[in-house]
């Protein structure tokens, strides 16, 4: 019997034949792994951040990821590493961030697959954030506030069209007047009345739904408590957009994604929980909210801050199903990890 390893390379143009950038997919899959998650059929690394510059947590950096699923779908395994360079799109017209996720067999250990995770890392941080508003916005949202207008905002737009069916008016805020402009074309065809607004105030103030999707740091948080509309939806996918007095005075419920997150410092609610200024059963969790288990927004004027903070799961849930569709598509590349192992 042969002990060769073949792995599959799969591009990120293969993964998008596969369906990378279809939406529909990549949220039912964010759904199905928060579930999963709630049902402990996940094991979920903490997020290992690397940063060139120890004080920069926006700047030049890799976030490393790993993950077990263990679903009656899938036994699984990965690890995903994404640098990110917000030099990029200005010095080399490339994206910021990139990345690569290794498939592992849950069985022997060995990898099946290395893949491209840039297209599916932001899809599902788009579908994240709408999974978010889905279960605990209001259902009559009619007005979406984005501030920032790149990659992640548009995964953000389009998921969003998908889960919340009121939206009429998007307001769009961006440093560079031109990308909100941009994004408002490309995004015209969703039917919405789109506001190029001049501040981020009148992106955020009145609207019903917020999504801020830049690249602010810890000490550049520039949201107050006096924008929050009562009964809206937020979701900082940048993270640190909002005061500390934002957070505390200017919500009353709380959410996020993944509760494993709380152990380490370096997120808004994980600071807050660990200094004892927000009590951790405040914050519902979105496998249990899913379920039924748990309930987030009780009445209309109920005012939501929403935390997605990248489940690797979803990641792997994707790009493995992804990478059983490229199989059959004949797509990929083989290559083997060895022929014969040097040591057995």
């Amino acid at each position: 019997m042969g002990k060769e390893v073949h792995v599959t390379w799969l591009s990120q143009e293969e993964c998008i034949k596969a369906g990378a950038k279809d939406m529909s997919f990549i949220l039912e899959y964010v759904e199905k792994v928060n579930v999963w998650l709630s049902e402990g059929k996940i094991v979920e690394s903490n997020l290992l951040h690397l940063l060139w510059d120890e004080h920069e947590h926006a700047g030049k950096r890799i976030g490393v990821h790993a993950t077990l699923i263990r679903s009656e779908e899938m036994g699984v395994a990965a690890v995903k590493g994404i640098p990110s360079n917000p030099e990029n799109p200005q010095k080399l017209g490339m994206p910021r961030s990139n990345g690569i996720i290794i498939i592992y067999d849950e069985s022997n250990g060995l990898p099946i697959a290395v893949m491209d995770d840039k297209i599916v890392s932001d899809m599902r941080t788009g579908a994240g954030s709408a999974l978010g508003a889905k279960y605990c916005a209001n259902p009559n949202s009619e007005i979406l506030g984005i501030v920032g207008c790149g990659p992640i905002a548009n995964a953000h737009i389009e998921a969003t069209s998908l889960v919340m069916d009121n939206i009429k008016t998007v307001r769009l805020y961006d440093i560079n007047e031109i990308n909100a402009r941009f994004f408002a074309e490309k995004w015209e065809k969703l039917g919405y009345d789109f506001e190029i607004c001049s501040s981020c105030e009148a992106a955020v103030a009145d609207s019903d739904i917020v999504y801020t999707c830049t690249n602010v740091d810890i000490g550049n948080e520039y949201i107050p408590k006096e924008w929050v509309k009562k009964g809206s939806f937020h979701s900082p996918a940048s993270i640190w957009d909002y005061t500390e007095e934002a957070v505390l005075e200017g919500f009353n419920k709380y959410a996020m994604d993944f509760e494993g997150r709380l152990q380490d410092r370096g997120y808004p609610l994980t600071e807050l929980t660990i200094d004892n200024k927000l009590d951790r059963n405040r914050i519902n969790v979105t496998g249990n909210i899913v379920r039924g288990i748990e309930t987030c927004r009780t009445n209309p004027e109920d005012t939501v801050y929403y935390c997605t903070l990248g489940i690797c799961a979803t990641d792997l849930a994707i790009s493995y199903t992804l990478y059983k569709r490229a199989k059959e598509k004949g797509l990929g590349t083989e290559v083997n990890l060895w022929n014969n192992p040097a040591h057995v």
